[in-house]
């Protein structure tokens, strides 16, 4: 039989070999935590206008499996939980984060977001962004991005959705997801304008039932928009009503795209599909030309057409519909929803005769 003495010894350092396994597998769990935000530490928003009522930062969290929660704080108030991707609809891929603040939580100059990953074993990594917001500003119109010319996404658009890249001939998506979304514009001073949208569809992703495509692949134009309504989600998903959107559908068979005019989210109304079908050349630049306004009756009109950049402009319009119980003005949004695409140069100009 051992000493007491010798006894003690070796269960003490059984004892601390165990806490140090212990150790090492919590170290090993936990992983790296890297928190991102995808546009950089120098944002800023309302320097040309309001296009919706909320802001949004965007972001990844890239860790390990042990990462159990994660929260944003706004200005040093309390911690908000913060939803992580995939969600199938506005994030896309594992660890896709988007903070959704309102213009009336934001205070006039220098703020500060928090976000913060919990993880097992006790771990929280902290990672914090000054941003700058402005009130008070209208968008200009008329208004024109060349993409091709700019340094800065912020500084010609607020960005709603998505990781976007600025390459040497425009603006494109990284990821083929649901609602990619670019906004511009005003949500009181833009009403009735024509825009033109030079863009190149580079590839997509085939419709199906369920996400992500929800049986639909476009790239959408929306008019009279005023951002998602708050619908108790994190960030919210009710993006209807606004006025309208335009959506190019991208077909199997390119000769047989075609628009829909899509109203209240197809809700309460069904959309209004064009009659003629348009060609689409995957790789090559096409047009999209869009209008709204207010006609007399106090209506609103919807028109939409596409062709492709080496073609003439066709006469007359792909569709068009009418609402009649519609927001008075509203931005515009680009939005490719399950197709990457790189928008080229955007021109929006005030319509001032509803005969146009």
């Amino acid at each position: 039989m051992l000493p007491r003495s010798i006894v003690l010894l070796l269960f003490v350092f059984q004892l601390m070999s165990c806490q140090q396994v212990a150790e090492k597998s919590a170290v090993a769990d936990t992983g790296t935590i890297n928190i991102d935000f995808w546009y950089g530490p120098d944002q800023h928003f309302g320097q040309l206008g309001t296009p919706q009522r909320w802001i949004n930062i965007l972001g990844n969290i890239a860790a390990t499996d042990s990462l159990l929660k994660a929260t944003y704080s706004l200005n040093e108030g309390p911690e908000m939980p913060l939803s992580l991707g995939s969600n199938l609809h506005r994030l896309a891929l594992p660890g896709d984060f988007n903070v959704e603040l309102a213009w009336d939580d934001l205070i006039t100059g220098t703020n500060q977001l928090s976000v913060a990953a919990y993880s097992r074993g006790d771990t929280v990594v902290r990672k914090s962004l000054q941003f700058e917001a402005a009130k008070g500003n209208t968008w200009p119109l008329p208004y024109a991005v060349d993409f091709s010319e700019v340094d800065r996404l912020q500084d010609v658009v607020q960005i709603v959705d998505g990781h976007w890249s600025l390459e040497k001939d425009g603006v494109r998506t990284r990821q083929r997801y649901y609602d990619r979304v670019l906004s511009m514009g005003d949500t009181v001073g833009w009403s009735d304008y024509a825009t033109t949208v030079h863009l190149t569809v580079n590839d997509y992703t085939p419709s199906e039932p369920g996400p992500p495509t929800y049986n639909v692949t476009h790239f959408g134009v929306a008019m009279r928009w005023r951002g998602h309504h708050a619908d108790g989600r994190q960030p919210s998903r009710k993006w209807y009503p606004l006025g309208a959107q335009g959506e190019f559908l991208i077909k199997a068979r390119k000769d047989s795209c075609q628009f829909r005019i899509l109203f209240d989210g197809g809700r309460h109304k069904p959309p209004t599909f064009s009659e003629r079908l348009n060609n689409l050349v995957i790789g090559q630049p096409m047009v999209i030309k869009t209008q709204v306004v207010t006609l007399p009756d106090e209506r609103t009109r919807y028109r939409f057409k596409q062709w492709m950049a080496d073609q003439p402009e066709p006469d007359g319009w792909d569709v068009e519909g009418f609402e009649t119980d519609d927001y008075a003005s509203g931005a515009l949004c680009l939005v490719p929803h399950n197709s990457d695409v790189t928008i080229h140069r955007v021109v929006v100009e005030p319509l001032t005769n509803e005969s146009e």
